[in-house]
């Protein structure tokens, strides 16, 4: 059984940068030096999209080998998307606010910040590590191939791995990712590497985590992946991120997206107002799982069914820590 009622809450000895003060975006090329900002990025049609996301796209930069012929890795980079430079401010604003968190943080299990410079086209740049795929890539083409849920100890790597993530960005760092889903973890070389991404609507916590530090903050999130006070109006605190966190879970068990299913538009008597409404009243709520009687059949995923509900209770103060997880998590055994 997943025992998450006590857990203390986990140290961490890697390097912790000092937080840097968020500074206005028309003096970030300025106020900000960074490593990479000698280096000149290309131009967004001279590298290969990896990713789309709400006003950015982010490209891969395989970087030339250095003297003698050494291979460097590739760097992801994220840029506001030409079409809304116009009316972007705010997401060049947000681009900045997340340089400026994810340049604080250090953790094996979140993407490593490498600078936020210009490109050769004068838009400024986002640089990071680059993995291979995002999670809900891999979920697609598991669908896409008819095979099924991923294996366990697939689904309790990525579980350890983004439990520890938040655990430092809770305990330690007092932030709040705000936007987790599978779209927004990496990962690398068969599941060898799993990192958590896209920091743009990171939110600052009280130090005990009851609730958001700043007055006037409030949570964005992806609307499938919304806890029940996200959709309702209620404090949000470090539960909503653990919401989202089973709902990843959920989505590598079911290979879908969270309440969609609801929008099914391929039956011929298919009224949108009516599945909108469903779909409307469903966000916030713990979704069924389809295949949970043939899951059952199979005892490794047992524990994982129960890290799901208890994760997704819709009361937040039910759900447990990032910390409470880990410890339900090192006593799984296969």
């Amino acid at each position: 059984m997943i025992d998450v009622g006590m857990a203390e809450p986990q140290q961490f000895s890697t390097p912790v940068h000092l937080p840097t003060k968020t500074r206005l975006l028309s003096n970030a090329e300025a106020s900000f030096r960074s490593p990479a900002s000698s280096i000149t990025i290309p131009a967004s049609p001279l590298m290969k999209t990896l990713g789309v996301g709400t006003g950015v796209t982010v490209y891969l930069y395989e970087r030339s080998p250095m003297e003698g012929g050494v291979t460097r890795s590739p760097w992801a980079i994220k840029k506001v998307k030409a079409r809304t430079l116009s009316l972007g401010k705010n997401m060049q604003r947000r681009l900045k606010k997340e340089a400026d968190i994810l340049k604080t943080l250090t953790h094996p299990n979140i993407v490593g910040y490498r600078g936020f410079t210009k490109s050769s086209d004068g838009k400024m740049c986002l640089t990071m590590e680059s993995g291979e795929k995002s999670l809900q890539d891999l979920i697609d083409e598991r669908q896409d191939n008819d095979r099924g849920p991923f294996p366990a100890k697939q689904i309790y790597k990525v579980a350890e791995s983004l439990a520890s993530a938040l655990d430092y960005l809770h305990s330690e760092k007092k932030i709040l990712h705000g936007d987790l889903k599978s779209g927004n973890v990496i990962i690398s070389k068969d599941f060898e590497s799993v990192k958590l991404c896209d920091f743009g609507v990171a939110l600052e916590l009280k130090d005990d985590l009851s609730g958001l530090k700043r007055q006037g903050d409030f949570y964005i999130g992806s609307e499938p992946w919304k806890c029940s006070e996200a959709v309702h109006g209620g404090e949000i605190t470090d539960k909503a991120d653990i919401y989202a966190y089973g709902l990843v879970i959920w989505e590598m068990l079911t290979l879908s997206v969270p309440h969609t299913d609801l929008l099914d538009y391929s039956g011929e008597s298919f009224d949108e107002s009516f599945a909108e409404e469903m779909y409307n009243a469903a966000l916030g709520t713990r979704p069924p799982i389809p295949n949970e009687d043939e899951l059952l059949t199979n005892r490794v995923y047992h524990q994982l069914i129960e890290l799901f509900y208890v994760c997704t209770n819709e009361k937040p103060e039910q759900r447990p820590s990032a910390a409470a997880v880990i410890q339900a998590l090192k006593a799984v055994e296969f």
